[in-house]
């Protein structure tokens, strides 16, 4: 059977891709800059070898600290991340709970079993709508934690590229 219309999963899946794009493409502007950064830097470095003088450039201890820096906002940013995932799961599980309390509700009753066909009936597609609702929302969170994780060091990155560069063309 082949559906007409795009299903919410079909949307989730979309969105999935995008963040994923979007991450890749961060990603190459953050390999793209570092390779910038490292061949400056190295550059300074191999200065410093023939001039002593040199090692007193502040750009040998930004470096350090910079990656500190981004690694602590990485880190809070994977942390906010897994607390969105976390809620999802935590969503899922309380749907869960209220649709097999439901269905023990419904089954507290005299003997009938097309009762009990129609109940079990509609916790199992309560269940699995809910499962593939928390699903398509866990897999969006878990590929937003790339992206957060990311970022500190795109930024980061990118901003020593421009400095260096800038640095090195009035040099």
């Amino acid at each position: 059977m082949t559906r007409e219309t795009p299903t919410p999963l079909a949307a989730r899946g979309a969105e999935v891709a995008a963040e994923l794009a979007a991450t890749t493409m961060v990603l190459g502007e953050t390999l793209w800059a570092a390779q910038q950064t490292i061949g400056l830097r190295a550059v300074r470095l191999t200065a410093a070898g023939f001039d002593p003088a040199k090692l007193g450039d502040p750009e040998f201890t930004t470096m350090i600290w910079e990656k500190l820096d981004a690694a602590l906002e990485a880190q809070s940013a994977l942390v906010a991340g897994l607390w969105a995932l976390s809620d999802v799961w935590l969503e899922w599980l309380a749907q869960q709970v209220t649709a097999t309390a439901q269905a023990g509700l419904d089954m507290a009753a005299p003997p009938d079993p097309i009762r009990y066909g129609g109940v079990a009936s509609d916790y199992v597609e309560t269940s699995l709508n809910a499962a593939e609702i928390a699903c398509g929302r866990m897999a969006l969170e878990a590929s937003r934690l790339g992206g957060r994780g990311l970022a500190p060091y795109h930024r980061a990155t990118n901003e020593n590229a421009r400095r260096l560069l800038l640095a090195a063309g009035e040099g």
